[in-house]
């Protein structure tokens, strides 16, 4: 039961906290070690057949999928209050916005450049560092460097669309670091690099390893990154992570499911700010007939993708609503719960303990991250379709939360104020109305009546964290209203 879509139909499915966990369209790893993995989904490339409808055609060269809803930087935008920020002259201009992933991509830069002029973005301004020296491609990307591709690609291209004037400096570390459990030289190196050069910038990283994943090691593990954002603290930098993608439902090294709830580390760490994911439906509402076991059953009785999700993946025209990220056709979902390498941080306190336990709880704050409303992409490096790709993953919310952070900073600038840097203490301190809280959502008729309650991992036994009114371990505080919570960061001391 417990299979991914892209195990199913051949898609790409980027999904995995630790070596091992990828899909059938990439080779195995060595399961060797911990490794960071990218927190990216996409779209399996499923067309229309004759006469159902499209759900998303992409700007040329043109795809169309048949169940898959997919967002420009314009619809994004206009979700988001973005568009009223960007008119009022906050584009990121004179900030920086530092992505760090492993491999980096053959095409970062060209494909970045294709997507700003498909959608009349300003021509990037785009930094690449290899830590470790710039890692070797072969003739056609394939198994680890593929899913790094996407992932670098995605933060890329939506932290340029939410910033279009940003600086954009892409920290590429060689992989071979991260075998093994004494460390993660590169990653270190490239970050302690980035804060040293680029002080007041935002951060962002789109990956994570369970927090039970390092056994004896963790402490250790955790202290030599602490430093590095120690340093960022101390140099006014914001540092932002993905708080994964299967929920409460988390690997161990060798792919094995902890049985109990978990969630992802360095989004755990307190000096991070943990980006969970929601599920913005923007000119459409999802009105699922079936049930997602009746959907499951069917794919495995042997019926075809567009036969099984057409009464599951089923839609209306029209509506915005974001629920708590929770997509049950692909086994994915917001991550989020409490940590057991950190208890409560003092930003916490306002929080009820009832709800953290004496745990740091995680995420703080929540954006897009669905893949059925998922971020167009373009991608053009060897081994796979090139072209436009629907993307989803709290790897598209950590970018695109860390842009938001930029516009915030120009506005601080412009005040004479320094970039805001460590956020959580404000974070905590923000008005409710700088958010679009993220509350209990009911979908569909008849049979297929479902409500997004949760973040439990369809299929996986392990129960989820409660979605509820205020902040919760789903979505954190929610979503953003940009306009507001710009302003209030701005304002902030």
């Amino acid at each position: 039961m417990r299979k991914r879509i892209a195990l199913l139909i051949g898609s790409i499915g980027l999904v995995g906290m630790l070596t091992g966990s990828i899909s059938a369209a990439a080779p195995s790893v060595a399961q060797s070690g911990l490794r960071f993995v990218p927190l990216v989904s996409l779209a399996p490339d499923i067309r229309p057949h004759h006469g159902e409808a499209d759900a998303c055609t992409t700007p040329d060269p043109v795809f169309t999928y048949a169940f898959f809803h997919c967002y420009t930087p314009a619809d994004m935008a206009a979700a988001y209050g973005l568009d009223k920020v960007h008119k009022e002259g906050l584009t990121g201009a004179g900030q920086t916005i530092v992505i760090v992933d492993s491999f980096g991509s053959p095409t970062a830069l060209s494909d970045l450049q294709f997507f700003s002029q498909t959608f009349g973005l300003p021509d990037p301004n785009l930094t690449i560092h290899y830590p470790c020296g710039k890692p070797k491609y072969g003739k056609k990307q394939k198994g680890i460097q593929a899913n790094w591709a996407f992932e670098t690609s995605l933060d890329l291209q939506w932290a340029h669309a939410t910033a279009p004037d940003a600086n954009l400096v892409l920290v590429a570390a060689n992989p071979a670091e991260t075998q093994g459990v004494q460390g993660f030289p590169c990653m270190f190196k490239g970050e302690q690099w980035a804060i040293q050069n680029y002080p007041g910038s935002v951060m962002s990283q789109s990956f994570a390893v369970t927090e039970q994943s390092f056994h004896g090691a963790g402490t250790a593990q955790v202290r030599r990154f602490d430093k590095v954002y120690q340093q960022a603290k101390a140099n006014n930098v914001t540092v932002f992570g993905s708080s994964g993608d299967t929920g409460t439902a988390n690997s161990d090294k060798q792919g094995r499911l902890f049985p109990y709830p978990t969630v992802n580390w360095p989004s755990s760490d307190p000096l991070v700010t943990s980006a969970g994911g929601t599920w913005l439906q923007y000119g459409w509402t999802w009105d699922p007939m079936v049930q997602a076991q009746d959907f499951w059953d069917c794919l495995n009785a042997g019926g075809d993708f567009n036969t099984c999700a057409a009464n599951y993946l089923s839609w209306t025209d029209g509506g915005q609503t974001e629920a708590v990220w929770k997509e049950d056709w692909d086994l994915i979902a917001t991550g989020g719960g409490r940590s057991v390498l950190f208890s409560t941080p003092d930003f916490q306190s306002g929080i009820p303990q009832s709800l953290l336990q004496g745990s740091r709880g995680l995420p703080d704050l929540s954006w897009n991250a669905a893949v059925d409303g998922g971020a167009l992409t373009y991608t053009s490096f060897g081994g796979v379709r090139v072209g436009w790709h629907v993307v989803g993953g709290t790897s598209a919310a950590s970018p695109q939360l860390a842009a938001v952070v930029a516009l915030a900073n120009q506005l601080r600038a412009s005040l004479g104020k320094d970039s805001i840097g460590y956020l959580n203490p404000v974070l905590y301190t923000l008005p409710s109305s700088d958010f679009n809280d993220t509350v209990p959502q009911t979908f569909g008729s008849g049979a297929g009546v479902t409500t997004l309650d949760s973040n439990e991992e369809f299929g996986s036994g392990v129960p989820g964290m409660d979605t509820t009114a205020g902040y919760d371990l789903t979505t954190g505080f929610g979503s953003p209203n940009v306009p507001s919570f710009v302003a209030d960061l701005g304002a902030a001391p």
